[in-house]
């Protein structure tokens, strides 16, 4: 038998807490839940559902919480999920066989500290918006303790082993804004603290920078560039997922701001130092485009679809995964800039057929949308290109375009749409 100790810190987490727990109930040795001080139903929901529930004072540390509950695990491995992460059964009866696996095997149950799965985050309908790798799953072991007041990590000293075929769904990004407002505020305050303490560490200036970069006012946005690329620039190497962070961070804002240079030297290196993020080549395609190099551009895009859908390959991207849309509108792009007439017409009927067939689907249409907002194309040619698919006289079919946008984050658009809705039906 594998004894698997499933463990987790919770606060408030009363209409979470069965799911998070129900999904390991088949297969957990034991379930603990460390509480921080709830104030609802999360304790009398984790009790009455057989869990061993403890009390832990929330001191600003989610390290400190997360290792008292590993330290109540009797299990040989732990799995430590927040309240609103979960697996598929399927998936959690994989995990239990990839356990055994290793434990049968006497050089792997040795060598091996942790194991990382895909990691995909869900918005408040259920589709993807990324996906990314995440470690969850510890061997019971002294050293195997979380370091970092936020942001906290396990620092391995043997090996972490990848299984693509398990995933963790994330529905963090569901929840109101002003529980995710007073977040980011808790995150800030002690992100600061952090840094104060340790201002030479790479990840804690990322960290701190993803944080600032979150916010309105430029001056944190700037502040936040600053960080990232005091970070990439350190003589101290960050985790790779905090370089992601920065790239995702800095080259949009460098394209945004008409720094194509800076973007596209930024993406060449991002290519250089992470293989098998899509993401970067697309990045550097718009920043081709909007330098006018559409060779340069094409070429890139045209490797991105190869990749996106190869039946071998599974490219880590966090922009393509829900919508090939903004793919296929920057080769449109590179082929009006290269004058090839044929591609133009052949990507814009595969952009037309793609919107048909996902009319009311926001998740596949809004990234569309941002992209050619985010490329400077003005609102009435925005209008054009989705008047080939979409009645504009017809106000649920604004609706739709509006909150497709709205989700994408095509804000300035979205308010536009509305009031064109507003002067519709005021006729």
């Amino acid at each position: 038998m594998v004894k698997l100790s499933q463990c987790m810190i919770v606060k408030n987490e009363e209409q979470n807490i069965e799911r998070a727990l129900g999904w390991a109930k088949d297969i957990a040795f034991e379930q603990i839940v460390v509480d921080t001080g709830s104030t609802d139903r999360t304790v009398e929901i984790a009790k009455s559902l057989g869990a061993k529930v403890y009390h832990f004072k929330w001191i600003d540390d989610f390290a400190a919480a997360k290792n008292y509950a590993m330290e109540q695990a009797t299990g040989d491995w732990i799995a430590i999920l927040d309240a609103d992460e979960y697996m598929t059964h399927e998936d959690a009866k994989l995990l239990i066989e990839v356990l055994y696996k290793i434990q049968e095997d006497d050089e792997m149950s040795d060598e091996c500290d942790s194991i990382s799965c895909r990691f995909i985050n869900l918005d408040e309908n259920g589709n993807t918006l990324t996906i990314e790798s995440n470690q969850r799953f510890y061997r019971n072991r002294p050293y195997l303790r979380f370091k970092g007041r936020i942001h906290e990590a396990v620092a391995l000293e043997k090996r972490d082993i990848y299984i693509n075929e398990l995933s963790i769904y994330h529905t963090g990004y569901t929840k109101s804004e002003t529980a995710d407002k007073n977040k980011k505020e808790r995150n800030l305050k002690m992100l600061r603290v952090e840094y104060e303490e340790d201002p030479t560490n790479p990840d804690i200036m990322h960290y701190l920078a993803n944080a600032l970069g979150v916010q309105e006012s430029e001056e944190d946005k700037k502040e936040a560039e600053d960080l990232h690329l005091k970070a990439l620039s350190n003589d101290r190497v960050p985790k790779t997922n905090n370089k992601i962070l920065a790239y995702d961070f800095l080259i949009p804002r460098l394209i945004s701001q008409d720094r194509k240079d800076e973007a596209i030297e930024l993406c060449t290196r991002a290519i250089s130092e992470l293989k098998g993020y899509l993401d970067y080549s697309y990045y550097r395609a718009v920043a081709y485009n909007k330098a006018g190099e559409f060779n340069k551009a094409f070429n890139d895009l045209k490797e991105c679809e190869d990749i996106l859908f190869s039946n071998n390959e599974k490219p880590v991207t966090r922009i393509l995964v829900s919508s090939p849309l903004p793919l296929f509108y920057q080769i449109t792009v590179s082929a009006e800039g290269l004058r090839d007439e044929a591609l133009y017409k052949k990507y814009s009927q595969v952009i037309n057929s793609t919107i048909k067939d996902n009319k009311n689907k926001e998740a596949i249409i809004g990234p569309f949308i941002r992209a050619m907002t985010w490329y400077g194309v003005p609102d009435d040619k925005v209008m054009s290109r989705l008047a080939e698919v979409y009645d504009v006289s017809s106000p649920s079919d604004l609706m739709i375009i509006a909150r497709a946008a709205k989700e994408s984050g095509a804000i300035e658009f979205t308010r536009n749409i509305l009031a064109l809705i507003g002067n519709l039906l005021g006729k």
